[in-house]
């Protein structure tokens, strides 16, 4: 079974031609999956603490000054930056984040928004986006969505991806059905093209 992660998946997803391929040769090459190379754990992790045990938000500036590397500094502080305004006002209520996977054809794709949050009364699952040299769209953010609402399986609950890097929070918007038909058409064209690289 070939596994990936719901943000790397939109990424190829919304991918074109040489880049596509490149991005999926890249996934065949690399290294199994280590947490600790996460270049963004630190911070990520200290997000889900806020809520998880209760922490002050400045606990993430806290995070972002230690970190040697001051470009990193610098990225860490403006996401918590970002991170601050998008929660203040907002009454939050936090739970375990959950994580699922979806399944079609011979792919797994790991869905694991980062907050589970009731939001001013609102349940809501939310994938946290770090990365800004891979920027979200409305187009990777509803496959996101989907992915996730297909894997977790609960209507009760909203999603969104949360844009760390712009402050953007994306709902979905368009055709659900589309959405899902293409991502599983995505899937069964990724598998014709890791099968070469195989």
């Amino acid at each position: 079974m070939i596994e990936l992660g719901v943000s790397e998946f939109s990424m190829i997803a919304v991918t074109t031609g040489k880049p596509k391929n490149t991005k999926i040769r890249k996934i065949v090459n690399r290294e199994p999956y280590a947490f600790y190379k996460d270049y963004y754990l630190g911070l990520r992790t200290a997000i889900k603490s806020i809520f998880t045990q209760k922490r002050h938000i400045s606990y993430l500036y806290d995070v972002s000054r230690k970190q040697s590397n001051p470009t990193k500094k610098a990225k860490f502080e403006k996401i918590s930056g970002v991170f601050k305004n998008w929660q203040s006002g907002k009454t939050i209520s936090a739970y375990t984040p959950i994580r699922e996977c979806y399944v079609h054809s011979a792919t797994s794709i790991n869905c694991n928004p980062e907050l589970n949050v009731v939001l001013n009364g609102e349940p809501r699952l939310v994938k946290l986006h770090f990365n800004e040299s891979e920027k979200m769209t409305q187009v990777r953010a509803n496959i996101i969505c989907v992915l996730i609402k297909e894997a977790v399986n609960d209507p009760r609950f909203e999603y969104s991806v949360l844009d760390l890097t712009t402050g953007e929070e994306f709902m979905f918007k368009g055709d659900y059905d589309k959405t899902l038909s293409r991502v599983n058409d995505e899937i069964s064209n990724f598998e014709v093209v890791w099968n070469e690289y195989v």
